[in-house]
């Protein structure tokens, strides 16, 4: 499973240098792998390891990198991964050479993986879409583009889950495209140079908007495309059904300055934060300060205040040097990186009622030594608002969202886990106002994790499946951890 960040780029003197800084940008949607896979003409290269995109990549490879055309990945791994084996991208070589990045996640693997008679080298879904591709490109007579686009119908026939795939074929060009539901997301861009037109593919619109390109629009949910080396491009719409967005793109995972689906993230969240003000106004509780946790949070925070009237403060400093604690993929990772990431401003909170403002509780563990932070700095009281509704289920399309029995809110009422994590009061946005704050029509959100109405078929006998896979992995960390 991936929950990862992609780029593409086509048409420039030097790919790798574009796919280096576009991904730098969209750092934050994976901290655990890299790679890069580059073309030019028939010779291609692929040059892929674990860790950040400026471990992985120094001048000197970025040097050796040669080729206008390029695919990009930074990846953090959810489960049963092997973060050397399951970095991408991938490449085949028959019946074409191909490299393959994608975001998402295949909620059918295990079944595919026996359907095709699959011996894959790796637990990642990527290698198990690129090996379908392939299979499927195998069936036509000559490949071109109509084969190109016959093949991703049918293997868009066989995949269940989500998916955002760019495929550079070397002889051909680049080859895109989307689930049908649209749930991770997918953008398309291009940028006149002085050689010419560069087009660009990416995550988010982010990379292409510091890349200098112009941002066309999104990929659609189940749209195919390919874009040729003369930079022409013809698209089909192989499915067409209603889209689910993930709604946690705008809630926590994408940058604050990107746009999804036309709807902006950080007015989306200024939103959410006034909704949560409406629900705030219900209880009998005073604030005297409110303060966000670190980083996604400060748009809900600041809201919230000026709706309120109530002075914003920053009251917690973030180490920039620590990760995104939430995609880091096990517990002591996630316990220490807690204790070294975020330090009180004790004059701001001492002695004051706190409104602690996060983006959403997961497992609970955060939100409690949070509180117990303010606390041990003098907060008088401390009541925590969370800007997303309580996440009572998995998440099968990529969110690294655990187990139910993982989750704090699948068994435990709101008082339940205010007691929990020791806060005076605990306030969560609703469902119908995460739906206003977002701005799209509920019908076209993914609220599974939220409601358990989940956009595809997900079997019992797959939820066991990803539920013990999820089980091995964290035993599996646990002792890499004490053998390190």
């Amino acid at each position: 499973m991936d929950m990862c960040g992609i780029v593409g780029i086509l048409g420039t003197s030097k790919a790798s240098s574009e796919l280096y800084n576009g991904l730098f940008a969209i750092q934050h949607r994976g901290q655990n792998g890299a790679g890069m896979y580059v073309a030019d003409g028939k010779n291609t290269q692929l040059e892929k390891d674990k860790g950040l995109i400026d471990e992985v990549f120094d001048q000197k490879k970025l040097d050796d990198l040669t080729g206008k055309w390029g695919l990009g990945h930074v990846r953090y791994p959810t489960i049963g991964s092997n973060i050397e084996q399951d970095a991408q991208p991938f490449k085949i070589e028959e019946p074409i050479e191909m490299g393959m990045v994608h975001n998402g996640n295949i909620v059918n693997y295990k079944e595919l993986i026996d359907e095709y008679d699959l011996n894959l080298e790796s637990n990642c879904d990527l290698e198990l879409i690129l090996h379908v591709f392939a299979e499927e490109l195998k069936k036509e007579e000559e490949i071109d583009s109509d084969a190109l686009f016959s093949a991703a119908e049918r293997t868009m026939e066989s995949l269940n889950g989500s998916y955002s795939v760019i495929t550079l074929i070397p002889e051909m060009g680049m080859f895109v495209f989307r689930d049908p539901r649209g749930i991770r997301p997918f953008v398309f861009g291009k940028r006149m140079n002085l050689d010419g037109t560069s087009l660009a593919l990416a995550s988010e619109n982010t990379v292409l908007d510091i890349l200098g390109y112009k941002v066309l629009r999104d990929v659609t949910p189940g749209e195919a495309m390919l874009i040729k080396e003369d930079r022409s491009y013809q698209s089909r719409q192989i499915k067409n059904v209603l889209p689910k967005h993930c709604m946690f793109e705008w809630v926590y995972f994408a940058r604050t300055d990107s746009t999804m689906e036309r709807i902006n993230v950080y007015e989306a969240r200024f939103r959410l934060g006034r909704e949560l003000a409406k629900r705030w106004r219900k209880n009998e509780h005073k604030l005297d300060v409110v303060v966000p946790v670190p980083d996604t949070a400060r748009t809900y925070a600041l809201a919230l205040a000026e709706e309120l009237d109530i002075p914003y403060r920053e009251g917690l400093m973030r180490n920039r040097y620590v990760g995104r604690t939430f995609i880091m993929p096990d517990e002591t990772s996630r316990e220490t990186a807690v204790k070294t990431k975020l330090n009180p401003i004790i004059e701001e909170v001492k002695g004051k009622k706190v409104g602690l403002v996060d983006d959403s509780i997961v497992r609970g563990t955060t939100s409690k030594k949070l509180v117990n932070l303010m606390k041990k700095s003098g907060a008088e009281e401390v009541h925590f608002l969370v800007g997303c509704p309580p996440i009572i289920s998995p998440c099968y399309y990529g969110i690294d969202i655990p187990t139910k029995e993982e989750l704090k809110a699948s068994k435990k009422s709101v008082e339940e886990i205010r007691k929990d994590i020791g806060a005076d009061s605990l306030t969560y946005q609703t469902i119908e106002g995460l739906v206003t704050g977002i701005a799209k029509d509920k019908d076209e959100l993914c609220l599974a994790c939220l409601n358990e109405n989940y956009p595809t078929k997900v079997r019992e006998d797959i939820r066991e499946y990803f539920k013990e896979m999820r089980k091995e992995s964290r035993e599996k960390v646990k002792e890499q951890s004490k053998l390190s």
